[in-house]
């Protein structure tokens, strides 16, 4: 018969594998140093941008990503960590982990995470988390995009008043007497 804690592992290492199929992307954090109510918060935090935090031992976390042939986050695993599987959208997950670290830095520090495939390391990790909300990003694309349009569309109109103005006074000076 197993032991219970080789079971508990193993439930540990199945769940992480099915959280990894569901989402594939995640953030890693190292966190050994916060306290169980910091921890709550955070989780708190982080559900209000539809995002799941699972702590877990770095060498289960590592059984899950060889499970899953994910060889190329290994090296975001070391210590006690907590991965955050964000929601839809990654950004407003990443932003409340980073505002969470600045305000805990001795405490919690992100390693980085797995987005599309690609490690990111805390760098790209933090530029991630400043982008602008995806509502906005798409708002500024479509802005760019529609300036051109708008300013052909703002020339025309002019280039078109102009030959009616042209043409109005055309026929005004043909209409007047002596102009013949």
């Amino acid at each position: 018969m197993a032991k219970v804690g080789r079971l508990v592992k193993d439930v540990m290492v199945q769940e992480l594998t099915e959280a990894l199929k569901e989402r594939a992307n995640f953030f890693v954090a190292s966190m050994g140093a916060l306290s169980a109510t910091e921890t709550d918060t955070l989780r708190k935090r982080l559900r209000t941008s539809k995002a799941r935090m699972l702590m877990i031992k770095r060498t289960l976390g590592l059984q899950g990503m060889s499970a899953l042939q994910m060889e190329e986050a290994k090296p975001l695993f070391e210590g006690s960590i907590a991965l955050v599987f964000p929601g839809e959208d990654l950004i407003p997950a990443a932003k409340l982990l980073a505002d969470f670290a600045k305000q805990h830095e001795e405490k919690l520090r992100i390693r980085g995470g797995l987005v599309e495939g690609q490690v990111l390391d805390r760098t790209r990790f933090e530029e991630l988390a400043n982008l602008p909300p995806r509502l906005q990003l798409i708002a500024h694309v479509i802005g760019v995009l529609e300036s051109p349009l708008a300013n052909l569309v703002w020339t025309l109109e002019s280039v078109l008043g102009e030959v009616a103005w042209v043409l109005e006074e055309a026929s005004k000076a043909k209409t007047q007497p002596g102009n013949q």
